[in-house]
């Protein structure tokens, strides 16, 4: 894979707190692999930036798919997406306003979530959590 890594890159951006803001955030993903020519762990980071940028969604009060204005007057919520491509491996950094740490979960076969963490642990070289005044990074990184 021919990429210069002697550059770092970083891009970070701000969504809506809305269920459909985590197809955005997959996309920007995939575009910044792209154009980072980090194609090789595009699947991988798509898959961790969707689990993370969910459960932050969730964590910001989600509000309804179909909202009226009314609903979102003065109570958008955002949430923040960072992708960091350090020398050795990709930083992804998803921050949210509540400072409640996700947590994984023991699920059995026949539930339909909470495997989210599980996935994340499984795919990421290491995640986190770092407490801030006004919310939380979830923090996980791939290696290159």
């Amino acid at each position: 894979m021919a990429r210069n890594m002697n550059k770092r890159f970083t891009s970070c951006i701000a969504l809506p707190a809305m269920a459909s803001s985590v197809g955005t955030a997959r996309m920007y993903t995939r575009h910044l692999m792209e154009k980072w020519n980090l194609m090789a762990v595009v699947d991988d980071a798509e898959l961790v930036v969707s689990e993370i940028v969910t459960n932050a969604i969730k964590a910001a009060n989600l509000i309804p798919p179909q909202a009226r204005y009314p609903e979102l007057y003065d109570r958008l919520e955002v949430v923040c997406l960072c992708l960091r491509a350090l020398e050795n491996e990709l930083l992804i950094e998803v921050w949210d306003a509540n400072q409640e740490s996700p947590e994984r979960r023991e699920v059995t076969l026949d539930e339909e979530g909470g495997r989210g963490l599980f996935l994340v642990e499984s795919l990421c070289t290491q995640w986190g959590v770092r407490p801030l005044i006004g919310g939380k990074i979830v923090w996980a990184t791939i290696g290159l």
